[in-house]
């Protein structure tokens, strides 16, 4: 249960929110800061068969500020609940990405260059006005739908039998990420840095203890990785988990950003926003009528309560998205329930007493 906790508490650990934005002169000026980015690899052999002529971009993306949902962290119950996390919840490690700060084209030699002329946006950045940051990735990819900036993709995921306000509509992408700077914080990276005012050493935004200060105003920082492991034990000492320093660096933007192609199959997260960043999860009735599976990885698992006693067995289906979608993402189906907490006392549906005949899960989890 330690560890339990420890996850959660490490995930919980990686928020923090603002809001505003400012923003640079533009016109004739020159930009705040310019980031040079080379690639290196073979484009070729990891392009994916058929997909025509690339159109190859390189674009800067401003981390999100997110929480994994707690079925995603805890261990599963069984291995039918391992197979839908697998098929269904992100790396609870991994860069998310907030926005799209600008875009160029790569050039025939693999290299461009991105002028960023504003500042990012407070909401992109962490901690109070006199000591704040905010990182971000470099990423090279195929622009299918040709619009000419990387287009973010959104979880697909199934209805219930009263959807209500807001609508949680899926939004798929066809661009392709075929390179990236900085993919989770479990392996070497390379990321833009911002850093306003002074920099919080135990801040846990994509943390990199063990390293140097960001630069004031924009750097490129890099880091080793630590493993999920080490991040736990970490977490149960009550500290960030340690980077090797000497795999660190804080660097001014004229150093160069290389970035290597890869299987855009290890990178599809990259172009993949989240709904929410605060690990809450959207419940949903279960229909009348069964729900399309074709394609997903469904299981039937306990709803989560750390241990207080409080879900008393309740049991959700969770449902992955298909698996051609451009972003994973779990449908969470309960008998009993409200939108925003399966557990909450005066539940907007119960239909424990009469489930939809196509409901494969029991009713309550044995005590």
């Amino acid at each position: 249960m330690a560890t339990v906790i420890a996850r959660w508490a490490l995930a919980a650990s990686l928020a923090a929110a603002g809001c505003g934005d400012v923003s640079g002169f533009g016109g004739a000026v020159p930009p705040l800061a310019t980031i040079r980015v080379q690639t290196a690899g073979d484009f070729a052999s990891v392009q994916v068969p058929g997909a025509g002529a690339p159109k190859l971009r390189a674009a800067l993306m401003w981390g999100a500020q997110w929480l994994p949902e707690p079925l995603c962290i805890l261990p599963p119950d069984s291995a039918d609940v391992a197979k839908a996390l697998a098929a269904g919840c992100r790396d609870p490690f991994g860069f998310v990405p907030d926005r799209v700060a600008v875009n160029a084209p790569l050039a025939a030699d693999g290299t461009t260059e991105l002028d960023l002329f504003d500042l990012p946006a407070a909401d992109v950045m962490v901690g109070s006005v006199t000591s704040r940051v905010a990182y971000a990735s470099i990423v090279v990819y195929d622009d299918r739908d040709g619009n000419g900036t990387l287009t973010l993709g959104r979880p697909n995921r199934l209805g219930g039998r009263d959807m209500g306000p807001p609508q949680d509509g899926d939004v798929s992408t066809l661009d392709r990420v075929y390179a990236a700077s900085f993919v989770t914080m479990t392996a070497p990276d390379t990321r833009l840095a911002f850093r306003e005012g002074s920099f919080d050493r135990a801040a846990a935004f994509y943390p990199r203890a063990g390293c140097g200060d960001p630069l004031p105003s924009f750097s490129i920082v890099s880091a080793g990785g630590f493993s999920a492991a080490d991040a736990v034990a970490a977490q149960l000492r009550g500290e960030l988990p340690e980077e090797d320093p000497a795999s660190c660096r804080e660097q001014s933007t004229d150093a160069a950003v290389t970035v290597a192609f890869r299987s855009p199959a290890q990178l599809h997260e990259l172009a993949c926003q989240e709904r929410v960043t605060d690990s809450s999860i959207r419940y949903r009735e279960p229909p009348a009528d069964p729900p399309d599976v074709t394609n997903r990885t469904s299981a039937c698992a306990k709803v989560p309560d750390f241990g207080s006693g409080k879900a008393s067995g309740m049991i959700q289906l969770a449902v992955s998205g298909r698996s051609d979608d451009s972003c994973v993402g779990l449908t969470h189906y309960v008998l009993r329930g409200c939108r925003n907490d399966a557990l909450c006392e005066l539940p907007a549906w119960d239909i424990t007493a009469t489930p939809p005949s196509w409901w494969p899960c029991p009713v309550q989890a044995p005590q």
